[in-house]
């Protein structure tokens, strides 16, 4: 109860500060009015064709980890692209450290009638793509220091996100050392939960830790064989900022691609330790302030941040819901859904 509370204040806080923004630089609405009515199509065509290649990478991510892991293959890309786009918007509609798109897999591998490795392959995927946003995240503050214009936010957003870091590396760590150490690793963060809330603790469910060591030994006996996810995983962050670019572009904020690159990567990781699901509030407040300090006009930025995240959240997360319900309900299901809209 003390947990949903305070999700709940922080959904008012994040909600409120968002309208006072909004309030403080009304002045501002009619140009961003202006920068969506006149925006340039070529380069919106541009941001859809970058944003399909953002989606296939997705899939390329998941398929090299389960090639490692021995969950499958690269033949599977046809059929594991809309369970995919499902498991993208379930991370997108739910704060879950991106756990919540393994039901999609998972929906899947039953409607196959089988399992094998899925979450293990699935974690890994997880993992890689966490471990190829360093390498994002580290171009972009590499150019804003080398500008000088990091701010105390985007330090604070830092340190947050290393501390999250840190726990994933110890997971890892431990993963290597044993499977034992890994259980115990694992449960722990809810555990510490369960006595900051003085709630009586609950037994934890270690086999997603059991899996995950399965897919970490698998990739430790080949290691080099990791490396087209981890390629896939960084190629997914580019795309995301070349979205981001081909938005600016769009909207008459020009052709800048690293301000692009800086804005992606302060904006992912506002997201990321942000407390909304998706990044909601976090991401546009992260990205429209990074473009306004390389002198973006704060209307005109904030048309690209609304083009760039109907792209990569609004059209994902809506296409995806789709597509996981679909996943989630059997055929019979389904037509008796049908039947009853109809009835």
């Amino acid at each position: 109860m003390t947990a949903r509370w305070l999700r709940v204040v922080a959904t008012i806080a994040v909600v409120a500060a968002i309208a006072a923004l909004i309030y403080a630089d009304r002045h501002e609405l009619p140009a961003a009015g202006r920068a969506l009515r006149h925006a340039d199509r070529a380069w919106l065509t541009a941001g859809v064709l970058v944003l399909l290649v953002w989606t296939a990478n997705w899939v390329l991510l998941h398929l090299a980890a389960r090639k490692v892991t021995g969950a499958g293959g690269y033949r599977e890309f046809a059929r594991l692209l809309p369970v995919t786009v499902a498991s993208l918007a379930l991370n997108l509609a739910v704060k879950s450290g991106n756990l919540a798109g393994l039901a999609a897999f998972s929906a899947d591998a039953r409607r196959r009638g089988g399992g094998g490795r899925v979450t293990g392959a699935y974690l890994a995927a997880a993992q890689t793509a966490e471990v190829a946003f360093v390498v994002t995240l580290a171009a972009g503050m590499a150019v804003v220091c080398w500008d000088g214009k990091i701010e105390r936010a985007e330090i604070a957003a830092v340190v947050l996100f290393a501390a999250g870091l840190l726990s994933r590396v110890v997971a890892l760590v431990a993963a290597v050392r044993s499977r034992e150490v890994l259980r115990r690793v694992w449960v722990w963060p809810g555990r510490t939960l369960d006595r900051l809330l003085r709630r009586p603790p609950r037994q934890r469910d270690t086999a997603q830790a059991d899996d995950f060591y399965d897919a970490v030994a698998a990739i430790r006996a080949h290691p080099w064989s990791a490396v087209p996810a981890v390629c896939f995983g960084v190629l997914v962050d580019l795309l995301g900022a070349t979205v981001l670019w081909a938005s600016l572009a769009a909207v008459g904020a020009g052709d800048r691609p690293l301000v692009a690159l800086v804005a992606y990567a302060v904006s992912t990781l506002f997201g990321i330790v942000g407390v909304l699901p998706g990044g909601l509030g976090f991401v546009e407040f992260g990205a429209t302030a990074v473009l306004a300090s390389y002198d973006v006009p704060v209307g005109v930025a904030a048309a690209a941040v609304l083009v760039f995240r109907v792209f990569v959240f609004w059209l994902p997360l809506a296409v995806g819901g789709l597509l996981a319900w679909r996943l989630r309900a059997s055929p019979g299901q389904r037509n008796r859904l049908r039947g009853a809209a109809h009835g």
